[in-house]
Parts: C-alpha cells; structure tokens; sequence
C-alpha cells in the first residue's frame, strides 16, 4: 500500500485504518490523527465498516482492535489524536 500523499516531511496515509496500519512496522509512526464514526450514526455505503456493527459491544471490541494497533505502529515520543 503507498500513502494518499508524501514527500520528504510528512506521509498522509487514506483507507481502511485496520488495512493500511498492518502494513506498517511497529513503532514507526510519530501522529496519529482520527476522528472514529460514532456507533450507528453514518453509513459510508462500505462493506464492513467501523460504526455499523449490530451490537454496541461489537463497536467498542472493534474500537479496541483499532486503537490496540495504533499503540503498535506509534513511536514512544509519538502522538495521537
């Protein structure tokens, strides 16, 4: 996968967070900004995305998976958002 944009200074990555995160290596990233969906309140028209699970407890394992991965590509200086 390659970033939405780059150059020498900044990566802007754009897709499915659980997709472009696993291609990442562990404690690479130095910011992470977000802004995840609230539970049932937006249908983008994607298959299976955040937001649209049946149960609550769904969203927020869903949630958890998410931001357990942003903790592994995040440097220890790094920041999220």
């Amino acid at each position: 996968m390659t970033p939405f944009y780059a150059d020498e200074w900044l990566q802007v990555w754009h897709g499915d967070c659980r997709e472009v995160m696993a291609g990442m290596e562990p404690e690479s990233v130095h910011c992470v900004v977000t802004s995840p969906p609230y539970w049932r309140q937006r249908d983008y028209g994607t298959d299976g995305q955040i937001g649209l699970e049946a149960p609550p407890e769904e969203y927020v394992d869903t949630l958890v998976a998410v931001f357990a991965e942003v903790r592994r590509i995040l440097r220890p200086d790094g920041t999220l958002w």
